[in-house]
C-alpha cells in the first residue's frame, strides 16, 4: 500500500524552476515542496514534468514578438503599398499580382490546375504541418519539447514544408515580372520579355499511372530500408500518415522540376464524369 502511494506521489509531482531568491518567498507556503539545486541535475523524465517559470517562457516569447514587430516596421518603411485605381474588366495589367501572403498560391497556378493549386495542395500542406507534431515518435523527451534532438522527424518535415512555401512566395514576389515571366534580380522588369512559345508535353495515361504507383511505392518502402527501425518506432498508422504527407509535399518540387527541365505540363490527365482531373 505504501508503495502505491509513493508511485502516485511521483506521478503527481510538479517541479517548478525558480531562483534561490524566489524560493525564499514560497518556502513558507503550506505545500509539500522541496528545493533542488539546478534544473540540469534532474533526469529527462523529471524535466518532462517540469513547469517552466513565467519569467522563462513569457520572457522569451515577448522578446521574440518585439523583434518580429521591429523587423516588420523597418520593412514597411522601404516596401511601398500603393492604392491603385479601380479595376477595369476590359484591361488586365500584365504585372498584376496577389498580395504577398497569396503569392505562393499564385505561383502554384503556373504548375497546377486552379483547383489543385488553390484548394487541394494548400489544404493538404497546412493540415499536414499541423499534424506533424503529433506524429513524433519520441514519447518521453518529446513531450513539450521542440528541439531537433528531441523531435527530429517533426522538426525536419515541418522546416521542409515551411521553407518550401516561403520559397514560392519569394520567387513569386521578386522573380516574376510582367506576364508572370521569370526575371533574374539583375534584369529590368520594366522591359517586357517576349514569352517564347514552348510546346508542353503530357505523360501518357499509362505512364502517369505507372509514375504515381512507382513513386508512392518508393516513398513507402525506401524509409523502411534506409532508416532501420523507422517503421517500428512510428508504428503502422503514424508511419503511413507520415510518408503520405511527405510524398504529397515532395510532389510540388518534383512537378516544378519536370515543368522547367522536361516541359511536362501534366503527369496524369483524366476526364471523369465530364470533369478534367489534371496533375
Amino acid at each position: 500500500m505504501a508503495e502505491e502511494q509513493d508511485e502516485t506521489k511521483d506521478k503527481d509531482e510538479v517541479i517548478v524552476r525558480m531562483s534561490k531568491e524566489e524560493w525564499e518567498y514560497v518556502k513558507d507556503l503550506h505545500v509539500s515542496v522541496d528545493y533542488k539545486e539546478g534544473f540540469e541535475t534532474l533526469t529527462p523524465k523529471q524535466q518532462d514534468y517540469t513547469v517552466r517559470h513565467l519569467r522563462d517562457s513569457v520572457g522569451i516569447e515577448f522578446i521574440a514578438g518585439l523583434l518580429f514587430t521591429f523587423i516588420i516596421m523597418v520593412w514597411s518603411l522601404y516596401m511601398d503599398a500603393p492604392l491603385k485605381e479601380l479595376a477595369n474588366p476590359s484591361d488586365t495589367p500584365l504585372d498584376e499580382r496577389a498580395p504577398w501572403y497569396f503569392i505562393g498560391l499564385q505561383e502554384l497556378l503556373i504548375y497546377f490546375d486552379p483547383w489543385l493549386a488553390g484548394v487541394v495542395i494548400p489544404s493538404i500542406l497546412f493540415v499536414g504541418l499541423i499534424a506533424l507534431p503529433f506524429i513524433d515518435p519520441n514519447k518521453e523527451s518529446g513531450i513539450g519539447r521542440y528541439s531537433f534532438r528531441a523531435r527530429p522527424i517533426a522538426v525536419s518535415a515541418f522546416c521542409f514544408g515551411y521553407a518550401m512555401w516561403y520559397i514560392l512566395i519569394v520567387v513569386g514576389q521578386f522573380f516574376r515580372g510582367p506576364g508572370r515571366v521569370f526575371y533574374w534580380p539583375w534584369e529590368d522588369k520594366t522591359v517586357v520579355k517576349d514569352a517564347l512559345p514552348v510546346e508542353m508535353v503530357n505523360f501518357h495515361i499509362a505512364g502517369g499511372f505507372a509514375f504515381f504507383i512507382l513513386y508512392f511505392s518508393a516513398c513507402v518502402i525506401a524509409p523502411r530500408l534506409i532508416f532501420k527501425g523507422f517503421y517500428k518506432t512510428l508504428g503502422t498508422t503514424r508511419y503511413y500518415i507520415f510518408v503520405s504527407l511527405m510524398a504529397i509535399m515532395l510532389l510540388v518540387p518534383i512537378k516544378i522540376f519536370l515543368r522547367y527541365i522536361f516541359d511536362v505540363k501534366y503527369i496524369l490527365s483524366l476526364e471523369i464524369f465530364n470533369t478534367a482531373l489534371n496533375f
